[in-house]
This record gives structure tokens, C-alpha cells and sequence, in this order.
């Protein structure tokens, strides 16, 4: 995962712009910087809709602390922004991990927990060095399991590496015009998922619980994972 560039303290409320050609109107409260990321993390995001024929980007927003809501439009790389910042002053639950598990059971429970819990169609583990160390479908999900689940990673990895620990304490949501993608940062490494639908409080609830389960565990170690497991 690349380093993120570290924000200014935020203020509690900005918005801003970014036209297609990358001028930005308003003030994103860091200098610019977080328009430039906002970009990056576009460009990542058409990638990942595209190879889950997922249709154009139209939104990206993140469960935090520090929430950031942003309206895309246009084609990539060619994009209209319409971003903003928010302090929300709640705390982000403590984590507590979970003792006696293996890392392979942690992976599998923590991965059907999301499938199950949020009703994705599929959920998948990588790791920083892009290992793909997990994966599990829902055997009944229209969709079924994607061909792409490892290059979906790596930029599923570059968009969590792209923005400020503070912008993304729970996850990055990414809605396209046919479902949705959440990606959730476990320590170094990503869990990703999909669906139709998502719902913002059930996904805190669940994804802190599987950072909690996954907070203890060598996922840098664990097994390749070579097919999707069914539940």
C-alpha cells in the first residue's frame, strides 16, 4: 500500500471542486492535496467498476471519523468532483482482537462474517505485498464470484494507500451504477467486498468487528487462497 500524504488538521466543515482538467475550486483544506488524492482515487475507482462491470463511478464517500462524500461524473480520467469534508466527532469503536485463532480461520470467519452480515455477493483478502490470502462468495449472488478478484486488489490497495488514515478509519465506499464496493483497511492489507446495497450503519458495526477478529492475525503469512470458498 503506498503512503498517504498527512492532512492539516481539518477544519469542521469544506468543499470544493475538481474540474475534469484537474483545476480545483473552493478550498479542500489541505492545500490541494486532498483534490489531488481525490483523483487518484477516481481513476482507481473507474478501474475497479470496469473490471467488475460495475458501470461509471458515481460516488465516493468514507466511514470515519473525518467522512469524506464525493459526486463523480464523467468519464475517467476526465472527472467532475463534487466533494465534502466533515468532522463528525464520533469516536471510532476500540478494537479488540480475538485470541486463539489460527490465520486461516481468522480469514474465513472474518470474510463470511461480511459476505453474511452486509450481503455482499463476495469478499476477499489482500495483502500489502498483493497476495491475495482470501476469498469467499455467496453461492446464490447474481453476480457470482469475479475472474478480476486480484487485480480489483491492487486497486483496492491503491485507493486505501491513497488517502489519510483519518479518511478511512471503517472504509471507503465506491457506488456505481450497478452496486456497490467497499474496501476496508486491515492494518497494512484490504478487505474488499460487493454488492447492490449497502447499509452505513451495519457496515461499521460489521467491518469493526472483522478488524477486531483480523487485528492479531499474520495475514503477511497466511496460505495464497487459489478459488473462492462458497457459503
Amino acid at each position: 500500500m503506498t503512503e498517504s500524504h498527512e492532512r492539516s488538521p481539518a477544519r469542521e466543515r469544506v468543499r470544493f471542486d475538481v474540474h475534469p482538467d484537474g483545476t480545483v475550486e473552493g478550498d479542500d483544506g489541505d492545500d490541494g492535496h486532498l483534490a489531488a488524492t481525490l483523483r487518484y482515487v477516481c481513476r482507481m475507482g473507474s478501474q475497479i467498476g470496469a473490471l467488475l462491470e460495475l458501470g461509471e463511478l458515481e460516488r465516493v464517500s468514507t466511514l470515519s471519523t473525518l467522512t469524506l462524500m464525493a459526486r463523480v461524473s464523467g468519464p475517467s480520467p476526465h472527472v467532475s468532483i463534487m466533494a465534502e469534508v466533515e468532522t463528525l466527532g464520533t469516536p471510532r469503536p476500540e478494537l479488540v482482537p480475538a485470541a486463539n485463532l489460527n490465520v486461516q480461520d481468522a480469514i474465513d470467519r472474518a470474510l463470511r462474517r461480511v459476505v453474511i452480515d452486509l450481503a455482499t455477493d463476495w469478499a476477499a483478502i489482500i495483502t500489502d505485498q498483493s497476495r491475495l490470502v482470501g476469498a469467499v462468495c455467496d453461492e446464490y449472488a447474481t453476480r457470482g464470484a469475479p475472474e478480476s478478484v486480484l487485480e480489483v486488489g491492487v486497486r483496492a490497495l491503491a485507493v486505501l494507500g491513497a488517502l489519510d488514515e483519518s479518511l478511512r478509519e471503517t472504509a471507503v465506499r465506491l457506488d456505481y451504477l450497478r452496486g456497490s464496493v467497499l474496501v476496508a483497511g486491515i492494518g497494512k492489507h484490504a478487505l474488499y467486498t460487493t454488492a447492490d446495497k449497502l447499509e452505513a450503519s451495519e457496515v461499521v458495526r460489521t467491518v469493526t468487528a472483522v478488524q477486531s477478529l483480523l487485528a492479531a492475525a499474520a495475514l503477511a503469512r497466511a496460505d495464497l487462497a487459489t478459488e473462492f470458498r462458497r457459503v
